[in-house]
Formats: C-alpha cells, sequence, structure tokens
C-alpha cells in the first residue's frame, strides 16, 4: 500500500505489509511494542514498528525481496548476524522514514511474543498475529527498566485499564519472576 507519491503512509501499513510477507511466507511473528500495546490500551504517537519472528537464516532473502530496494533501506550482513545472535535488525522505508525494528526471538519471553501470539485486527484492517498482552506488559516494564521512558509505563496503564478481563495479572508475574 503506497500512496501516490511512493512512501508508505503510516507505520501501519508497514505491520501490514510486514505482517503479509511472514504469513505468505510462513515465517511465525507478532506485533509487539506500542503498536501491540495499542491494540489492547489506547493509541499513540509511534516512531517506529517492532516485530518479534522465529525467523531463520534461509528465510532472510525471501523476506528481504518483499521489500525492495530502493524503496527499502536494511542491511542484509546486519540481519543474518541479528539471526544468529538473536538480536535485532532494521527495515526502513527510505521515502517516509518509517521504521521496522525486527526482533529475533531467542530467550523464553520473546519466544512467548510469537507462540501464543492472538490474531487481532491491525489498525488499518488486516488480521494479524499480535504479541499476548501479558508477554508485552513484561518487555514493557524490562524496556521501562532498561531507559527510563515513561511511555513504557503509560502503555501498561492503559492496556491494563482497556483490556483488564483479557489479561491474567498472575501471568505477569509468573513471567516477571523468570
Amino acid at each position: 500500500m503506497r500512496s501516490s507519491g511512493g512512501a508508505l503512509e503510516s507505520a501501519f501499513e508497514l505491520v501490514d505489509r510486514l505482517a503479509a510477507a511472514c504469513e505468505d511466507l510462513a515465517i511465525p511473528y507478532a506485533i509487539a511494542g506500542s503498536v501491540a500495546a495499542m491494540a489492547y490500551g489506547e493509541p499513540r504517537l509511534t516512531e517506529d514498528v517492532d516485530m518479534v519472528l522465529l525467523l531463520r537464516a534461509e528465510d532472510l532473502p525471501s523476506l528481504l525481496t518483499r521489500f525492495p530496494r530502493p524503496e527499502f533501506y536494511y542491511d542484509e550482513p546486519a540481519a543474518l548476524d541479528a539471526i544468529r545472535s538473536r538480536g535485532q535488525f532494521n527495515i526502513i522505508d527510505n521515502e517516509s522514514g518509517v521504521k521496522a525494528d525486527i526482533f529475533i526471538a531467542g530467550d523464553s519471553i520473546t519466544s512467548l511474543q510469537v507462540t501464543p501470539a492472538r490474531r487481532l485486527e491491525t489498525f488499518i484492517g488486516r488480521a494479524a498475529m499480535f504479541s499476548p498482552p501479558e508477554e508485552l506488559v513484561v518487555m514493557k516494564l524490562k524496556y521501562y527498566a532498561f531507559g527510563g521512558s515513561e511511555k513504557h509505563l503509560r502503555d501498561i496503564a492503559a492496556m491494563l485499564a482497556n483490556s483488564a478481563a483479557e489479561i491474567d495479572q498472575a501471568r505477569i508475574a509468573a513471567l516477571a519472576d523468570e
């Protein structure tokens, strides 16, 4: 989905494009970060898109062909290194600057963002896989502890206020203990 000028119109279009690519290629994934928090909480501005993938090195070329150059920027060697180290890499729309942070599932919490992911509707109407709210809350707490950004606490508060019936607080406690 490109506007007449060619740039992605929003981070949500990049979410949809990534979700479609992962589903077409049978790559397990979950939308995470602020976009997922908005699905359970309240809308807010976001600077990027976070997705967690169970990505294998042999699947990387097929995924990257869905984001052709020069429309998109990515560093393929860095992406391969991210797969090996269970780190992260980026895919950036060169015209709009919309960025996707692709996290490779590695530890128990990031893996649990993908394997029990929930199918929800994206903000522009596509059904896609979202991180479960419990794992998302724990990751937001982790990022708050790391960087101190209040946006993580606001996201958690909004999720708990708007989706309390869907969120297992005992599970959050158990995951946090891990």
